[in-house]
């Protein structure tokens, strides 16, 4: 699932295990959209983005400092969707309450 409650996921890359090439030992990048300030972020280190054991990190944003751990199977699950294209667009889903209509809202690739 993309909306993982304080963040939505636009773009997930990390280093595949070797037992299951669907599920990720770390992540080395992320494209999010922070739900609480509506900032985009591309997040490859710390501080917006750190990692834990198992696929799981720390997402910040260094906007509001809204933060959140998720766990690598969210991430794992993400990444089996996106490659399957069970991910909508994000201008495709409502808005926030609160959005203002000038916000930008990156689309995945087709």
């Amino acid at each position: 699932m993309p909306n993982t409650g304080l963040f939505y996921l636009l773009d997930v890359i990390g280093d595949a295990s070797q037992d299951d090439p669907q599920a990720l030992n770390r992540l080395a990048f992320v494209r999010a959209q922070c739900l609480q300030c509506h900032a985009l972020l591309s997040l490859s280190g710390a501080p917006g983005l750190v990692n834990v054991a198992h696929g799981a990190a720390v997402l910040t944003c260094d906007r509001c400092n809204n933060r959140q751990a998720i766990s690598g199977a969210r991430f794992a699950d993400f990444v089996r969707r996106v490659q399957h294209g069970l991910i909508p667009v994000v201008g495709d889903i409502p808005q926030a309450p609160g959005a203002g209509a000038d916000e930008v809202h990156l689309q995945r690739p087709t």
